[in-house]
């Protein structure tokens, strides 16, 4: 699924509020060297927000922050094992299922998204329970493997913007 620059705000929403790790964990770059004028107003409507950007960002970041505990020690986890940064794979988290909430038996997207992390049924095989290591592992490397496609069209580019062109294609 595509969702503009949605996910970028919550990105550094989520690393605002779990901490962004560096070393072993930004191997395809790191919220903190990402610039971003936060989630449009077409993005925070729907969400009941009366504002845009990062304001907004940090408010739909810190509704799934609760949630998204119980998960804390997998996401991180799952970033150590792939090099990819926590706050990376928590933004998408929340973008894609608000931490698990708004899923129905593990399923969203009409049926087609698969998980914590929505993995599309008609584009990969889902992997373990929608909430496990193994569903957070598919689904983060489906996103390493989008940066590695991003890395060879774009190879003069910083991490940081490899990553900012994958999250927001």
């Amino acid at each position: 699924k595509n969702h503009a620059m949605y996910p970028m705000l919550v990105l550094l929403g989520l690393a605002a509020l779990l901490g962004a790790s560096q070393g072993s964990t930004d191997c395809y770059g790191s919220v903190s060297g990402i610039e971003t004028t936060g989630a449009s107003c077409k993005t925070a409507k729907p969400e009941g927000l009366s504002y845009c950007g990062v304001k907004a960002s940090e408010t739909i970041a810190e509704r799934d922050l609760e949630a998204m505990a119980q998960y804390k020690t997998l996401i991180e986890e799952v970033g150590k094992k792939l090099c990819v940064e926590p706050a990376i794979i928590a933004g998408i988290i929340s973008r894609e299922s608000h931490a698990g909430t708004i899923l129905k038996d593990g399923w969203g997207d009409n049926g087609n998204g698969f998980g914590l992390m929505q993995v599309d049924k008609n584009s990969h095989t889902p992997v373990g329970a929608w909430n496990s290591e193994a569903h957070i592992t598919q689904g983060t490397d489906i996103l390493v493997s989008m940066i590695k496609t991003i890395q060879a069209k774009f190879p003069s580019w910083t991490k940081d913007q490899q990553l900012k062109g994958k999250v927001q294609a």
